[in-house]
């Protein structure tokens, strides 16, 4: 039998590895796949099927995507459908425009990342059955109400019938009747009256005095006001009282009244001259309760009814900084990707340009290291773009946190402005950490930021750096950390602080205290998932009026991994040295400026190379002169073919061919795809390219997991 949460989501494409793909993506999830190759098997299905969400091929025979969004947004059910694009060409503005015009919610480029589509299709999914939970409560919310209105109006008729009886019953002077005489004080009751207020007839004596204990005191008030200031004209009067039984139990009732005067005395505006007051008592309990437990119904209705759509507006608050996040992460790392291009032409042609300067020639010499240092900066700031983008992988690595905060003290400097002094206490001989050096750059940067936002009026931001051993069950040390040598980074301020619930809660993702568009969330949660990927942990300590205190705990790193020392420029020649013969390269790279830059570098170590601007160029390259062919470095994104595909279609044809991959940025989370493929980091120095180039003596092609290439077509 189906599960009635899972949801449909259909996947239309003509390409039917690309559809399994696809299927394998998305099984994780445990929604129901739907497949269509085309757009009518598509339109087919939507017209049986409800559907949460469509994940739609652009380019398709027949209709593209965009014309079948258009057909699919006129049709009344699916105009709140959510469509997501995935295109394996390059969008421009005008095709975003055009899909969004047409109905979509949300691009997804090829190759696409297993893990962001999973993202977006769950949170459209997750949407879509909220909003049908939600439909299907207010449905049976709106049947229990009506249900619960039939019962009460069957009861109010019950009631008004039963009340029609007893008129007639009291009409002949048999139910719920009284009467007293105001000159005498003799009260008269009769059996149904008795009933009424819980009584034994044969016991009570009724008399004016011995029935005020019985009704609620301001009624009682109310009733004696009446009787002392005036009658009705009319000489009729009703009115509503309580009366508390000798069981305690209170019944609502209306007592309503005639006044018999003396034809002789003055007019009855006070009891004066009143010889008779006869009346009857309607008990109305039954019709009060109901009253009751409607309100009741309607005002937890209402709460009901905001819980919900506070629900809903948290949801959609929570898709729309998803949504924003993603697509500045798309947007950095567009253009991190191009810069990279940019400076791997501008540092390749300076490293070479200084080798051939001569040594005594010190001005070109302190110019050409100005350039590079300032190209090197760039390529700091692309990787700290990436990490803001989280499109960059994470590399740990031997870090020295003194050295890191002071590089970035200008920076820092600069984020929390000059109201506020910022100290460092960071000993020389501090333990270097394993950690990632980009990532942590922009931990220690968020961290800054809200600093600086918790002191508006100013006040002092300090970094402190200390080393710590823990021991088994250490109090000292967050619980979850195990017993091990660490570095202690704290970040404290001055600022206004936290009270308990808010810190609490300041580590949820999405949970900020700042106004709208003014943060998004997920600055502490960032930094807490850093910690805890690095096999390390954070606390925050805060109290209001008193700062706050945010405690990163970072693994030392081992003796070996401290000691590993980086490539420097001598190790070019080494590593070039240790090849024992001259290699034949094949370098492909669509950007011609890259390209002409890692060749002159090859040719600058002794290697003859090849080049070709296309992955169909180097294939028809090494179809050619496959065999004169040592080694392929390829750049991943380029259009037509990736180097990911490109790699693999030359292990089908060229198993022992060994290929390095080169990318400014690869929009790839799924680490494991790459296999054993060695990759290059752009923009790299020729000492790099060096150290990675004796992998061609090996001769092993990479291998490929099953399904990697899915996101690459």
């Amino acid at each position: 039998m189906p599960d009635p949460d899972r949801v449909n989501i259909l996947l239309v494409d003509d390409q039917p590895a690309k559809l399994l793909s696809y299927e394998v993506i998305l099984s994780i999830l445990g929604e129901n796949l739907i497949k269509a190759n085309s757009a009518r098997e598509a339109l087919e299905h939507l017209l049986k099927t409800e559907v949460a969400v469509i994940l739609l091929d652009v380019s398709m025979p027949e209709l593209d995507g965009f014309e079948l969004a258009t057909m699919i947004r006129e049709h009344p059910r699916f105009q709140k459908t959510a469509i997501i694009f995935v295109s394996a060409i390059q969008i421009t503005e005008l095709d975003s425009l055009r899909g969004y015009e047409a109905g979509a919610v949300d691009y997804v480029p090829v190759p696409v990342v297993p893990e962001v589509l999973r993202a977006k299709v769950r949170i459209f999914s997750e949407l879509y059955r909220k909003t049908r939970q939600l439909e299907r409560l207010n449905a049976e919310l709106e049947q229990r109400v009506a249900e619960r209105t039939a019962a009460l109006e069957a009861s109010a008729a019950r009631l008004q019938e039963s009340e029609q009886r007893r008129s007639l019953a009291l009409a002949a002077g048999q139910m719920g009747s009284w009467d007293w005489d105001p000159r005498t004080g003799e009260v008269v009751w009769d059996s149904g009256q008795c009933r009424i207020f819980g009584v034994d007839p044969a016991e009570f004596k009724p008399t004016f005095e011995s029935v005020k204990p019985f009704i609620q005191t301001d009624d009682l008030t109310r009733i004696e006001a009446l009787m002392t200031a005036g009658l009705p004209a009319s000489g009729t009067f009703q009115t509503e009282v309580r009366i508390i039984r000798p069981d305690g139990d209170v019944r609502w009732c209306i007592c309503a009244g005639a006044v018999t005067s003396d034809p002789e005395g003055p007019q009855p505006r006070s009891l004066d001259g009143v010889v008779r007051v006869s009346g009857v008592t309607i008990d109305i309990t039954g019709r009060k309760r109901a009253e009751e437990a409607l309100r009741f119904l309607n005002e937890q209705l209402e709460h009901r009814i905001d819980e919900r759509t506070r629900e809903r507006e948290t949801a959609l608050a929570q898709l729309f900084e998803a949504q924003k996040i993603d697509t500045i992460g798309q947007l950095t790392g567009g253009v991190a990707h191009d810069f990279n291009n940019l400076l791997m032409a501008v540092l390749g042609s300076l490293e070479l340009l200084k080798k051939r300067l001569p040594a005594e020639d010190a001005r070109s010499q302190r110019l050409i290291d100005n350039a590079v240092q300032g190209a090197e900066r760039g390529a700091a700031l692309t990787q700290r773009l990436l990490a803001f983008a989280r499109r960059q992988e994470l590399k740990p690595e031997s870090i020295d946190v003194g050295g890191l905060v002071s590089g970035m003290e200008d920076l820092l400097t600069r984020a929390i402005g000059p109201g506020i002094s910022l100290s460092k206490d960071l000993p020389a001989d501090l333990p270097l950490v394993r950690a990632d050096g980009n990532q942590l750059e922009l931990a220690i940067l968020n961290l800054a930021v809200n600093a600086r936002d918790a002191m508006p009026s100013g006040g002092a931001l300090s970094v402190v750096g200390r080393e710590h051993r823990t021991l088994p069950n250490d109090p000292a040390t967050p619980r979850e950390l195990p017993a091990s040598a660490y570095v202690r980074l704290e970040v404290s301020d001055t600022g206004i602080g936290m009270d308990e619930a808010t810190l609490a809660r300041a580590t949820e993702p999405f949970f900020t205290t700042k106004g709208p568009g003014k943060g998004t969330g997920l600055g502490l949660s960032m930094v807490q998932g850093l910690a805890a990927q690095s096999g390390g942990a954070m606390t925050v300590v805060s109290e209001p009026g008193r700062g706050t205190k945010v405690v990163l705990w970072l693994p030392q790193a081992e003796p070996e991994q401290a000691g590993a020392a980086e490539p420097d420029s001598g190790q070019a020649s080494r590593d070039a040295a240790s090849v024992s013969h001259q290699l034949t390269v094949l370098v492909v790279d669509d950007d011609l400026l890259v390209s002409a830059g890692t060749a002159a570098m090859l040719e600058d170590l002794g290697h003859r190379v090849i080049e070709a601007n296309s992955g169909a160029e180097a294939l028809d390259t090494l179809a050619e002169q496959g065999q004169a062919v040592d080694v392929v470095i390829t750049d991943h994104a380029m259009p037509g073919m990736t180097g990911l595909e490109l790699a693999r279609r030359i292990r089908d044809a060229h198993p022992t061919l060994p290929v390095i991959l080169a990318s400014g940025y690869t929009d790839m989370q799924d680490l494991a795809a790459y296999g054993d493929v060695p990759r290059l980091a752009k923009p790299f120095r020729q000492s790099e390219l060096a150290a990675v180039l004796p992998a061609a003596r090996d001769r092993r092609a990479p291998e490929f997991r099953p399904g990697e290439l899915a996101s690459s077509g």
